[in-house]
């Protein structure tokens, strides 16, 4: 059996549930980093364009014979530019990082044996925990390296899967992605007192109801190259341009807050000796 780890994903924990970031918290802002780039482009155009437009009608010397060929190339070109921009920002709505909420996390209740999901479209998934299957994913692959993951299907019969959600950790590494879920299944099979001194769990993410500080955004985008000397210098420049990205999310996005049937079922006991949030974490990360 693998040993615990909380590989730095915990929001908050208790005896009555443990609270995870999304599958992804860590990488959001790359989408956006494109985006931002794609936006500020067309929008850089446009405006040259409208720009082009007022020198010509400024000029004394134009004589406007070819006032109708350039209003209607200029338009249309500005029309489909517009076009482009709003599809940019809709799909990065679509996909979670602008308009939405700055995570979507989820919850596992050890008291009455629930999963709890935040959709990110006001809904929450709710899903016993006994009958949700978990299992090991390629989230993705690349020069021959797979990325895994661990995500939880919720069946609508044998055959069919009516949902899927992704923990928050991914590796290239099987065991560490099983030693993550063991930190989860622990907690829910044995409780608190069993994960409450895993490896990975020093920290909880501040990021429970209030949005992360710039410092912590960097963080979670940096952490997984900082293992590696030559890796994260190599990947400093990508990491600035994903940066701009995630502050664009931070900005446009909500802060994430369960519904009050949930959180009445999450309640925590004013004794709870199993407490974990960024209130303990260590000063200066909270």
């Amino acid at each position: 059996m693998e040993e615990p780890h909380a590989s730095g994903r915990v929001i908050r924990m208790n005896s009555s549930y443990v609270e995870l970031v999304d599958g992804i918290y860590s990488n959001r802002g790359m989408m956006s980093a494109f985006g931002v780039f794609a936006v500020g482009l067309s929008a850089f155009v446009v405006i040259s364009l409208f720009l082009t437009i007022v020198t010509h009608y400024l000029d004394p010397s134009w004589d406007r014979h070819d006032e109708f060929e350039m209003l209607s190339s200029t338009i249309s070109g500005a029309a489909i530019l517009s076009l482009l921009i709003a599809g940019i920002v809709a799909f990065n709505r679509t996909i979670g990082e602008w308009f939405r909420y700055t995570h979507y996390p989820m919850r596992f209740n050890r008291r009455n044996r629930m999963v709890y999901v935040f959709r990110g479209d006001d809904t929450v998934l709710e899903a016993p925990w006994d009958e949700v299957y978990f299992t090991l994913r390629v989230n993705s692959q690349a020069f021959g390296v797979r990325t895994l993951g661990i995500c939880g299907l919720v069946l609508k019969d044998h055959q069919t899967v009516e949902e899927m959600f992704v923990f928050g950790y991914a590796s290239s590494s099987r065991d560490d992605c099983l030693r993550h879920w063991e930190f989860i299944r622990r907690y829910m099979e044995e409780g608190p007192q069993a994960v409450i001194d895993a490896p990975g769990f020093r920290y909880c993410l501040p990021i429970a109801d209030k949005r992360e500080t710039l410092y912590e955004g960097w963080i979670a985008l940096v952490s997984k190259d900082a293992w590696n000397p030559i890796l994260k210098w190599l990947m400093l420049p990508f990491h600035v341009l994903f940066f701009i990205g995630r502050l664009v999310c931070r900005v446009t996005s909500k802060v994430p807050l369960w519904p009050a049937d949930v959180e009445a079922v999450c309640r925590i006991a004013p004794d709870d000796p199993y407490v974990r949030d960024s209130s303990t974490n260590p000063v200066g990360y909270r």
